[in-house]
């Protein structure tokens, strides 16, 4: 005698219950700050710590850096095109290479560039993976690294003088 517990139509509606609830269900949107930390340590940490404290003599620090305070979007120009050349950062003098980081996705790069100004540069973040796809069309014919703060002063003001709406082949 079978028990009445195991019939097939019982498990039947279970497993369609179970297989409904599921169904449907999104993951809770998690905190802004928990994904930028993630990209952070996924694509930066290697070369500028987990905790943005660099690893002289050729990856300078992020947290505590002079350079957050430059606008957010010479920031994504950074991870965008890249750096290189000799760069002073906390009064250190560092000499390496920032390789362009295009792989990245937009969104990926406005949730690291949010997370390092609002972790180690008191302030709010403002560009969204938008801003950042805006950017990477304007800048796509800019393939060499930008040379040192003179490079990324020099492409901001670039920017400034195509306006908004100019995108380059």
């Amino acid at each position: 005698m079978k028990p009445e517990y195991c019939t097939p139509v019982k498990l039947a509606v279970f497993c369609l219950v179970a297989l409904l609830a599921a169904c449907g269900v999104e993951e809770p949107a998690g905190d802004p700050m928990e994904a930028g930390q993630e990209r952070w340590l996924r694509y930066c940490a290697s070369c500028h710590g987990a905790e943005g404290e660099g690893r002289p003599p050729s990856f300078p620090p992020v947290a505590g850096s002079e350079w957050l305070e430059l606008p957010s979007e010479a920031l994504a120009l950074i991870v965008l095109r890249g750096l290189r050349g000799e760069i002073e950062v906390k009064g250190e003098k560092y000499r390496g290479f920032m390789p362009p980081m295009r792989h990245m996705s937009d969104e990926d790069i406005a949730l690291s560039v949010a997370w390092m100004e609002e972790t180690w540069g008191d302030r709010e973040a403002t560009l969204q993976a938008r801003d950042i796809a805006e950017l990477r069309d304007r800048v796509m014919g800019d393939r060499q690294p930008m040379e040192g703060l003179d490079g990324v002063t020099s492409a901001l003001e670039q920017l400034e003088n195509q306006g908004p709406e100019t995108n380059r082949p």
